[in-house]
């Protein structure tokens, strides 16, 4: 088989469809990162293209993944845990294969950006659409009457605010690149259309987590990012004062966003003790420190949690059984140990202190430490990995293609800043 650059470059289609196939679940978007995987290594090989895999974050990846593989390794559950382990491989393999494409031809990103931007448009108008009818625009009428949720065309998964808000400053990176790259603006209309929508759907979905997310988001890029600091600041006007009013016109919202919040942090008690999570995460965690306290250097193994909490001894509380202790921290102490919990961690501290540098450089010195769209990609992985939020499975195949898309380009923008 011949794959020179012009056949590679054609397994851009499967990244360009990436934001459509993420709707549908994890299936698609998990096989098109394995053609795009396993295309990439056999261009590479062929036409030994070997710098992708002389990058030094790739050691700190490879360390990452024999750390998960060892965890399986100690399992009781080895099979189980291994199949996770093993083929997570491809996850970093594709962070490279989006850098190789970008590098090909670098107007993809613009492709991508235009694709992200109209799926984000049609959720929103969707999302707006059920917020007022009960369905989406496909007749759907998912709606938890309970707990109030709307998932637009995410059917029964209640990961509408985690989609918009996780990939918010991913897209905003994209824009920031178009602009400095082609040395024009981007449609300013559509940046505030952009800015303010996502801040809606977010708070409409009824996700607060996801809400709070692209909250801390947006305050980081204002704080941090020069070109894009004035489009939030006029857009945090209108967002406001339509939050307010939804808030107190609909009593589903107001309740979900407000009131839920204030009963579940304690706010209302004389004690003044603020609750941080509720008691359902408290015992998630206590189960995940249990798994910590019996191995605490390797770990049980990835997606052992759920093994483990469903043993009659390892009984904490009703409802305290799940897939994962909904924290990435308490995740990667009670599956991975503290080898895999220092990795987290440690990156995490590396990007705050980039962020906090860059932001100190822009106020202070009047200097750019770091590009913008490099900003905005740190901002994203500080929120994904901010440690005292609920969060999804780290292994999880559909937020791990979220996680590792972004990298490529960061890896693509650090190696091109000059151009």
């Amino acid at each position: 088989m011949i794959i020179n650059s012009q056949n590679f470059k054609k397994l851009s289609l499967l990244l360009l469809l990436l934001p459509v196939s993420l709707i549908t679940g994890p299936f698609l978007p998990d096989l098109s990162i394995v053609i795009i995987s396993i295309f990439f290594l056999i261009w590479a090989i062929k036409n030994k293209q070997y710098k992708f895999f002389k990058e030094k974050t790739i050691i700190i990846f490879c360390f990452f993944y024999i750390s998960i593989i060892c965890s399986s390794l100690f399992s009781t559950e080895i099979l189980f845990s291994l199949k996770s382990s093993f083929f997570y491989i491809r996850f970093i393999i594709f962070t490279l294969a989006v850098w190789a494409l970008l590098e090909e031809d670098y107007k993809i990103a613009y492709r991508l950006l235009y694709v992200f931007l109209l799926i984000f448009g049609l959720l929103f108008f969707d999302t707006v659409y059920q917020f007022i009818n009960g369905q989406n625009l496909l007749g759907f009428k998912y709606v938890n009457s309970q707990n109030f949720r709307i998932t637009s065309l995410f059917g029964e998964d209640e990961i509408l605010g985690s989609y918009i808000a996780r990939l918010f400053p991913f897209i905003l990176s994209l824009i920031v690149f178009y602009q400095l790259k082609e040395r024009k603006l981007f449609s300013q209309p559509l940046i505030y259309f952009f800015i303010i929508s996502s801040f809606l759907t977010t708070y409409l979905s009824g996700e607060r987590t996801s809400f709070v997310l692209i909250v801390m988001s947006s305050i980081l890029i204002t704080l941090s990012c020069k070109s894009l600091r004035k489009f939030f600041l006029v857009s945090l006007s209108t967002i406001l004062i339509v939050v307010t009013i939804i808030s107190i016109f609909d009593d589903r919202i107001k309740k979900r966003m407000i009131d839920t919040t204030i009963q579940q942090m304690n706010l209302n008690d004389a004690d003044n003790r603020i609750i941080l999570f509720s008691k359902t995460y408290e015992s998630h965690y206590i189960i995940a420190l249990n798994m910590f306290k019996e191995k605490p250097i390797i770990g049980h193994g990835p997606k052992m949690f759920r093994v483990f909490c469903q043993k009659p001894e390892n009984f904490v509380a009703v409802n305290a059984c799940t897939t994962h202790p909904h924290n990435i921290y308490m995740q990667f102490l009670s599956e991975t140990g503290i080898i895999g919990f220092f990795i987290i961690f440690f990156i995490f501290c590396t990007i705050l202190f980039f962020i906090l540098k860059n932001i100190y450089f822009s106020f202070f010195k009047n200097k750019e430490l770091m590009s913008d769209q490099q900003t905005c990609i740190y901002i994203f992985y500080f929120t994904t990995l901010f440690p005292v939020i609920p969060s999804g499975n780290f292994f999880n195949n559909w937020l791990s293609i979220i996680y590792f898309l972004p990298a490529g380009f960061l890896l693509y923008f650090r190696y091109n800043r000059n151009n």
